[in-house]
């Protein structure tokens, strides 16, 4: 199995195809890795556990004459890749590597072509949607990470319902869980002290996460003495949707900038959960994100946006979900959620439907399942 991804940089379509990388049975599956854009430093994430990765600095978007040039030499170099490689199932990831790849995997012979919708792609222009519908044709399996997806797709691409297969995201459940040692250590280390309520959250700082909604809904929790700490573990990258800038000018205009502050991404975040009180996620626009998960996994009371993907994780009886793109409603949710007596009640329960609907384990089962009935 090979999987074209744009670039390798720590986020969630990354950590995605780890999971399924390492936990498919090494006795009937070998997985090769394809990084469109470049052999980024995520790269050795697959190395280190025996994974070959394949870059071909090809460009995502056409600017210039050279970049069409660069383009079809990439596509090129990828097809010439794949048949060396002999893959059975190219399994692409997202619209650009959707797009070479199926084709690419076409010239090079490749028997069967997987791919996986990771979000509700409110952002693609109509053209998107048509050169999926044509490029259906050459698509053996079309899997969507929630059902909110799927239901995306079935109206913007018109395909019929059965094209479209649901898997819902995985988390390693034994990685990410309840760890009191890992909380005190990592207040610590952030300098949180007892009776201070830690709201996280994890993710890139974009306009699509919209953390600006979140520094807008604590200011006036902070002004009425509630003794709040804000910590976001994200980085841009490249993202060109980055919002790093806007978010600490709005921070700074809040006066917040003492409670609220950014982190870089780490390697231990199961560690960082473990460390919340609330785990906060503000965004407007999302596949089914697997940070939402890992926090609920750890044991952490989540408080996300209304939107669909985390309808699908959040219930009343686990969480909270507020009104999307709305500070006041977010500030009324997490001052009736700061209002329990106890969290302790939804903590276990947003744990135990983590664990049951979103284990590591049965995506990857979904996911060999489909394998095998591609090359049958």
């Amino acid at each position: 199995v090979g999987h074209l991804l744009t670039s390798l940089w720590p986020g969630g379509i990354e950590q995605f195809v780890l999971s399924l990388a390492t936990g498919l049975p090494k006795d009937g599956f070998q997985t090769r890795i394809y990084s469109w854009m470049g052999d980024d430093p995520w790269a050795e994430e697959f190395r280190s556990r025996g994974i070959p990765v394949f870059a071909t600095h090809g460009p995502n978007r056409l600017r210039s004459p050279l970049d069409a040039f660069r383009l079809t030499k990439a596509w090129l170099q990828l097809a010439a890749q794949l048949k060396r490689d002999r893959i059975d199932i190219l399994h692409t990831h997202d619209f650009f590597p959707a797009l070479v790849g199926r084709t690419a995997s076409r010239m090079a012979g490749v028997p069967a072509r997987v791919t996986t919708l990771h979000n509700l792609y409110e952002w693609w222009p109509k053209w998107a949607f048509a050169a999926n519908r044509l490029l259906a044709g050459q698509t053996t399996a079309i899997t969507c990470v929630s059902e909110s997806v799927r239901q995306f797709m079935l109206q913007h691409e018109g395909l019929a319902p059965e094209r479209y297969t649901t898997i819902l995201n995985g988390v390693d459940e034994d990685r990410f869980r309840p760890n009191m040692d890992a909380r005190a250590e990592i207040r610590r280390e952030l300098d949180i002290k007892d009776g201070e309520i830690l709201i996280g959250s994890v993710g890139s700082i974009t306009t699509r996460k919209a953390q600006w909604i979140l520094a807008k809904a604590v200011a006036p929790l902070i002004a009425s003495g509630i003794p709040v700490q804000v910590r976001i573990w994200g980085a841009n990258g490249s993202n060109p949707q980055h919002a790093e800038q806007e978010l600490m000018a709005l921070v700074g205009q809040l006066g917040i900038g003492d409670r609220f502050r950014l982190l870089p991404p780490r390697r231990d975040i199961e560690r960082v959960y473990n460390a919340m009180d609330i785990h906060c996620m503000t965004s407007v626009a999302e596949g089914l994100s697997l940070a939402s998960v890992e926090a609920m996994m750890c044991g952490v009371v989540p408080v996300y946006s209304d939107i669909g993907p985390f309808r699908e994780v959040v219930d009343a009886t686990t969480g909270f979900l507020f009104k999307s793109e709305d500070p006041a409603d977010l500030e009324r949710t997490l001052r009736v959620a700061l209002s329990r007596e106890s969290l302790a009640g939804i903590a276990l329960a947003a744990r135990s439907a983590a664990v049951v609907r979103f284990g590591q384990t049965r995506m990857v089962a979904e996911y060999a399942k489909i394998y095998a009935s591609c090359i049958k």
